[in-house]
């Protein structure tokens, strides 16, 4: 399945009128833009956990890439995250509809920039390094293999 699927659901149910079309637009946002990062990080030869540790894995290593834009990924990918447990399950607090929209379009952000490196080799060779080296270096956990 393409993961951009999820935010064409993101997309439909922002429009709704009611607090759980928006939560739930919120929660596939996320999760639209979580699959395109770990997409890409597994054609590239990243070992990805499975599970709640795929979430961190993601965010650390893209807000760790010595690329600015890719960096930012990370923490926009972090911070949708936070919104996305915020909508499932902080039911008491509420979400409105501006946020959602602006959830929905954090995540395209995400995955039109994500698809903009795999589309650029000699920049997604740089990042690809530089995340090695993190996982080496700062993590020491290497979870790339050729």
């Amino acid at each position: 399945m393409d993961e951009t699927c999820f935010l064409d659901v993101a997309d439909e149910l922002s429009t709704g009128s009611r607090e759980a079309d928006w939560r739930s637009a919120t929660s596939r946002a996320y999760y639209a833009a979580f699959h395109k990062a770990r997409r890409l990080f597994l054609r590239n030869g990243f070992v990805v956990p499975r599970g709640e540790q795929a979430h961190a894995y993601l965010w650390l290593r893209l807000s760790n890439s010595q690329h600015p834009d890719v960096d930012n990924v990370g923490v926009l990918l972090s911070q949708l995250k936070t919104s996305r447990n915020r909508a499932d399950y902080d039911v008491d607090i509420p979400v409105d509809h501006a946020e959602c929209i602006d959830h929905v379009g954090v995540a395209l952000k995400i995955i039109q920039l994500l698809h903009h490196l795999a589309n650029e080799p000699a920049i997604l060779t740089r990042v690809i390094e530089a995340i090695k080296i993190y996982e080496r270096d700062v993590l020491r956990e290497v979870t790339w293999h050729p």
